[in-house]
Formats: structure tokens, sequence, C-alpha cells
């Protein structure tokens, strides 16, 4: 799989173009960084159980990252950091909303009609003026409610990828670990895909 655009990818905070460098700290030596680029999956690319287009292929970043031996070195919290990307991935399964059927994430995101409107808010979200990516009027704009429905879609097409990732966790050899992928596990099987 190809490297995401993710200047045109958005997260809680806009444009996504900052996530690369919190991914890549995640397995860096800084603890610093490799913190705060926790705190920046929970705070921007899974904000308040909020998927973004951002969120599935950070995703799979992190689920890619799981097998990574470095995740079973570092700690954040006093927790494994394996441990801590498995919670941030059961709230990403979360997000899929998985009571929710396939068929109404499909009729929310057809755009049919309605392309130039939501290019248009999506290009809002996407600029550098926060004042405007920020408005109230914004998030109040049904096109915003096209985009967030595609989030979903786009998340749970990578449900199967991150479910094989997070199985592969039930052996570890931390039993944090293990207990954080059952978890995990356990919501991932319960969205329809």
């Amino acid at each position: 799989m190809s490297a995401p655009d993710w200047s045109r990818l958005f997260h809680a905070y806009g444009a996504a173009s900052d996530v690369p460098a919190h991914l890549e700290a995640l397995v860096g030596d800084d603890d610093r960084a490799r913190e705060e680029a926790v705190d920046h999956l929970w705070a921007a690319v899974i904000h308040q159980g909020t998927p973004w287009s951002a969120t599935p292929p950070a995703a799979l970043v992190v689920a890619g990252l799981l097998s990574d031996p470095r995740t079973a070195r570092h700690t954040v919290s006093s927790r494994p950091l394996r441990a801590v990307l498995l919670d941030f991935l059961g709230e990403v399964a979360e997000a899929t909303q998985p009571e929710v059927p396939e068929e109404e994430f499909r009729a929310a995101a057809d755009p049919r009609g309605r392309e130039a409107e939501i290019a248009g808010t999506l290009e809002t979200l996407l600029s550098d003026d926060s004042e405007e990516s920020d408005s109230e009027e914004i998030w109040d704009d049904e096109a915003i409610e096209v985009i967030m429905a595609q989030a979903v879609l786009d998340l749970r097409a990578v449900v199967p990828r991150l479910t094989e990732a997070v199985a592969a966790c039930l052996d570890d050899e931390d039993p944090r670990v293990r207990d954080s992928a059952e978890a995990v596990l356990e919501i991932l099987r319960s969205v329809p895909v």
C-alpha cells in the first residue's frame, strides 16, 4: 500500500500533515516525543471517539507497529507501548459504530449531486485558516455528514487488517498486552465488514 497524502486528510484539528512525524515518534528513542505522539493519537486522530479521514491510515500504521520490537521495549505512563497502541485501536474499533448497519453509512456517505459542496467543505477542513475550519458553521453543514460517514466506511474497510495485527498480540509475553488484544478483538469482531 502506498503512503497516503496526509495533507489531503484531516483529523480533529485540521490537515493531518503532522501525523507521519507523530507515528514515527511512537517507536523513536525520545520518550517525550513518544508521549506526545500517543497524546496526538488520542486527541487528534480519534478525538472523543470520532473517526476522521486520517484515522484509517493512521490505524493501519499503528497496527503495523504492533509487531515492531520497539513497541515491546518502550512504555508510556508505565504501560507497555504495545498495550497503549492496542487501546488506541480499541477506540478506533468503537468508532466504527458496529451497532449501526452498513446501509445507513452508505446512504449518508452518498455524495450524488453534492460533489461541489462536499469538495468545498473538505477544502475548508484542510485549510490553514483555523478560524474558518473551527467555525460552528462548518460542523452544521450537511456536507460534513457525508464526509464523516465516509470516514466510518473507510475505517470499517480496514478492520480485517487491524484484526489480523491485533490477533498476533494474543501470544505476547506481557499479560497487559494480551488483555488489551483480547478486548480489542472482541470489538473488531463485532464490526460489519
